[in-house]
Parts: structure tokens; sequence; C-alpha cells
């Protein structure tokens, strides 16, 4: 004899048409980026409160940076997970969606703190252990990498889908494909390259540690990148709203990341020829620095707009509404 699932949803009268996204996922992202912007004013007052000494603008400028990388990191993880569950589980949305809004608010603000303690301690355990060489350097800034990657797992995508699951059984179920605007996918795919991006650089200027930039210009290195990320994102947004239809059928989370992985992949391996070609042309043809620099940035912007287009034909796949 089978028993009903208590936690699965109860069917509704199913539909072939194709279905708007629930305004779920956006309400998810409202209540994430609320919790982390209180988590940081907290932290931006005890810092304030109990180290008076040192200069709150040099500190507020490395923290910066990561706290913006956060910010887009939540808001985009928890819009395409939410998203992406819908559509797995063809859900139109949860009839009383306040229980799991606020329990997630509070679970998400609990887990930030306890988790910054505990990523905190680990990383401060990491310094010790290593040496004060290159090699214990790499090792640290890699293992505090690793570590704020599998904190923010833990905070901010477990236990959304955890509480997604839990509450599923007030969800309605319907039928036909989900129906996503151009404009949404174009602007997920472009923060999700902006967002790869900021982590690439951010892990790369830990491992040089500040050996490109004057005293000055080291603790604005993030700033800088965070500038240099949100041109990069216009121009893969437009490149991406060019390649997609106005709806498209399904938003297909797992083939959207591909396209942007690609994209990445592209963009980076272009990157790298380049920096090869500049650095010949700097030790053997004697061609300015500055010249080099600013071509270089020229050509990652012209590149990033082909390479767009490329990551979401080889991975995504456009499937448009038919009218």
């Amino acid at each position: 004899m089978t028993q009903t699932n208590p936690f699965a949803a109860e069917p509704l009268v199913p539909s072939a048409a194709p279905r708007p996204l629930p305004a779920l996922p956006g309400h998810l992202v409202a209540v994430a980026l609320s919790m982390s912007v209180i988590a940081i004013l907290l932290s931006m007052i005890g810092w304030w409160r109990s180290d008076l000494e040192n200069d709150f603008s040099v500190w507020l400028s490395y923290v910066a940076p990561y706290w913006v990388t956060h910010l887009l990191m939540a808001g985009l993880g928890v819009y395409w997970l939410t998203s992406a569950y819908l559509e797995r589980h063809r859900l139109a949305g949860y009839r009383q969606p306040a229980p799991l809004l606020v329990s997630y608010g509070v679970v998400y603000l609990l887990l930030s703190w306890g988790l910054g303690f505990v990523s905190g301690q680990l990383y401060m355990w990491l310094y010790e252990l290593l040496d004060d060489q290159y090699s214990g350097r790499l090792l640290t800034s890699l293992g505090w990498s690793v570590i704020g990657l599998l904190s923010f797992c833990l905070e901010v995508l477990v236990p959304l889908w955890l509480l997604l699951q839990l509450f599923r059984r007030s969800a309605e179920v319907t039928d036909g494909d989900l129906q996503m605007a151009g404009t949404s996918l174009a602007w997920c795919f472009a923060l999700a390259i902006m967002v790869g991006y900021l982590q690439v650089m951010g892990l790369a200027l830990e491992l040089m540690d500040g050996a490109f930039y004057g005293f000055e210009l080291e603790s604005w290195a993030g700033v800088i990148n965070l500038l240099h990320g949100g041109v990069y994102m216009l121009v893969a947004f437009f490149a991406a709203r060019s390649a997609l239809p106005e709806q498209v059928r399904g938003f297909r989370g797992g083939r959207l990341a591909l396209a942007a992985l690609i994209t990445l992949s592209l963009w980076i391996a272009g990157a790298l020829l380049c920096a090869i070609i500049m650095l010949v042309l700097l030790l053997v043809v004697g061609v300015s620095d500055l010249l080099l620099l600013l071509l270089f940035g020229l050509v990652q912007l012209a590149l990033l707009w082909p390479f767009s287009r490329l990551g979401l034909r080889w991975g995504y796949r456009v499937q448009p509404v038919q009218g």
C-alpha cells in the first residue's frame, strides 16, 4: 500500500500554453538582498566601533568590492535556482509564499553570521599554518577562494533549495513550458559573465598580491575591477539580447550556465593569447606598455560580443515561443 507524499504539490488543471515566470523568484531575490544589506551594515557598525584607530575609508575600499560581488552572486544565484526549480517541477508558484519568504530571510541572516565567523576562523588557521613564501600565499589564496564559494553555497543556495522542498506542498502544479522574456535571459547571462569575471580577477589579484599596482592603487584594485566588469556586463547583455527573441520557451538554467561557461572559456583563452602577443611586442619590438594596455582592453571588449553569441548558440540553443 503506497502512501501519499506529504511534500507533493496538489495538481491543477493542465494547460498546454506557455506560462509566464511567477513572481516568486523576484520576491526571493529581494529577501536575499535585504538580508545581505542588513548583514553588511551590522559588519560596518561592528568594525567602526571596535577599530577606531585605523582609517575607515581604506578598510571600506578593500571590502566594498567583495560585498558588491556577493550581492550580485546572491541575487543571481537565488533567481537562477528558483526559476530552474519552478521549471523542473512545473510549478506555477506557491499559494502562500509569505512563510517561505520569512523562513528564508531568517535562515539567510543567521547563516551569514555563523558562516562568516567560521570562514574567518578557517582563513586565520590557513594563514598561520602556511609560511610566508610564495607557495604559502598561493595556497592561502586558493584556500580562501574555495572557502568563499563553499560558504556562498551553504548560505544562499542550499537553504533555498531545502525550503522550496519543504513548502512544496503549498505549490501549484501546472502544465506547459515556462515562457521567459528575452531581456530577462539576457540580463541573467550578462550578470553571469560579470560574476565570473569578478571571481577570476579577484583570484588573480590575490595571487599577484598587488605586484602590478602601486600602493595608492592596490586598495582600489577591486573597485577598478567592478568598473571593468560593469562595462563587460553591458557588452554581454546587448550581445545576448541581439541573439535572443522577444519570448523564449523555457528558462533552462543548466543550458544558460553552459552558455556562460563557454563564453568565459573562449574569452579567457583569447585574453591569454592577447597577453602573450603583448609580451612579445613589449620585449621584442619595444611598444609602449600604456598603448598595449589600451589595445588589450579594446580587443577584449571587441571579442566579448562574438564570443557571447557563440556561447549562446553552442550552449543554450534558443527555442522561441511560437506566436
